[in-house]
């Protein structure tokens, strides 16, 4: 077990153990968690990572980062976020906003409350619904088919006319053990990309545009996409400020991913538990998030 230990140095404070908890199999920081935590050392701090799980976490603040692979583990990890709560630990970001976030009918929640969100229809788990009825329904000829508790485009399908009857099957599969979003295809996203708008202790630091590779639809670098940091515009800023201003409870960092459909920007997902926050890209951002934190020790 590893801490990441805080001292102001104008008054003489009890340290409060800190912890940038990451995923069992990586067991170490991301490049992005690096740029976090040399931040956090010029604040004063040593940085190393804690396994999510982990017990003993009293009087601890907890940065959930990298923690990837608990989409394998959902109910562990939410009862790691309970245990948390029991322990008395501080949680950056909450755990009722890591709860709410975790399936993303939160897009329903927001579309609810007047975000623009790309147009999406849940398939339940179990549901008489499929996919051929959606398609039909929407009169969408190109769409998406993702799960809704998901990360790094897991069993996510891009669906049109040539490979329909297998992409039913597929959501038919799925939807035997998970709930399914389906949304149409965005166009855009091969033409301008994917836009991540990376809001810090409230405000809009930074954005990177996301591209997919020749030939591609999906934007991950596992995929081959490419980022690139691009300046907020007003517009950007608007939307990602208008849909964190919903969220019940105060998220510290969060990533505001948007499209562009037709003449407006769209949210296509708000990630608020372990996203890719780019400071390789935008280092002045880590500072400011570790600043952010170093005031909840």
């Amino acid at each position: 077990m590893v801490w990441l230990s805080c001292r102001r140095p104008s008054r003489r404070v009890t340290d409060r153990r800190v912890a940038l908890a990451v995923d069992e199999r990586t067991r170490s920081l991301s490049d992005d968690d690096r740029v976090l935590a040399d931040a956090l050392q010029r604040h004063g701090c040593h940085v190393e990572p804690v396994v999510w799980g982990t017990r003993d976490l009293a009087d601890t603040v907890v940065v959930i980062r990298s923690t990837w692979d608990y989409i394998d583990r959902v109910d562990d990890f939410l009862r790691w976020l309970d245990e948390l709560d029991e322990a008395g630990a501080i949680v950056v970001n909450p755990t009722d906003v890591v709860r709410w976030n975790i399936h993303k009918r939160y897009l329903f929640d927001l579309a609810d409350r007047g975000v623009p969100v790309v147009d999406t229809v849940l398939v339940e788990r179990g549901s008489s619904s499929d996919l051929d009825a959606v398609l039909d329904e929407r009169g969408w000829s190109t769409a998406i088919a993702k799960p809704a508790i998901g990360a790094t485009a897991r069993l996510t399908i891009r669906v049109d006319q040539t490979n329909r009857a297998a992409s039913a099957e597929h959501v038919r599969r799925l939807a035997t053990t998970e709930d399914v979003l389906v949304q149409p295809y965005v166009d855009s996203i091969t033409t301008e990309g994917e836009v991540s708008i990376v809001v810090i202790d409230g405000t809009p630091t930074h954005a990177v545009q996301k591209r997919p590779w020749a030939g591609e639809w999906r934007v991950q670098s596992d995929f081959g996409g490419t980022t690139e940091r691009v300046p907020v515009d007003d517009e950007h800023a608007e939307l990602a400020s208008m849909a964190l201003a919903t969220v019940d409870g105060d998220p510290t960092f969060a990533r505001v991913d948007v499209v562009r459909v037709g003449d407006a920007l769209r949210l296509m997902e708000l990630e608020l538990i372990e996203p890719d926050l780019f400071f390789s890209l935008a280092p002045e951002s880590a500072d400011r998030l570790a600043s952010a934190i170093r005031r909840t020790t």
